[in-house]
């Protein structure tokens, strides 16, 4: 029942990670006078996202674990809420919560 919901909560979360990934590399290649913290943790970062792409996309096309594990997620905060409408606002906000700090993530680093 909420495999749909949950689907699109895992596009969501790569494309939150594409766009962190793409602000990343913009910052890394543009940005002038780093500092050397974000010379070391901008690529490791870029790293992580790519991995994270990879996976999302692996599961997609895969075995679907993290629609698997987004859905029971879904079930559950629905038990808890006695609500369908109030779960899945829930997973609306951390959707955007975590995208947020995602693409906040570079942004931060570039500052040090």
């Amino acid at each position: 029942m909420n495999s749909v919901p949950a689907k699109i909560g895992v596009w969501f979360y790569m494309i939150f990670t594409l766009a962190s990934l793409a602000c990343s590399t913009f910052f890394y290649f543009t940005a002038t006078g780093m500092g050397n913290i974000a010379i070391v943790c901008l690529p490791l970062w870029m790293a992580y996202t790519v991995f994270s792409v990879f996976k999302s996309l692996a599961d997609l096309i895969g075995r679907q674990q993290r629609v698997t594990n987004f859905t029971r997620m879904l079930d559950r905060w629905q038990d808890a809420f006695q609500s369908r409408g109030k779960a899945l606002l829930l997973l609306f906000f951390m959707t955007v919560a975590v995208g947020g700090i995602k693409l906040a993530i570079p942004v931060i680093l570039v500052q040090f």
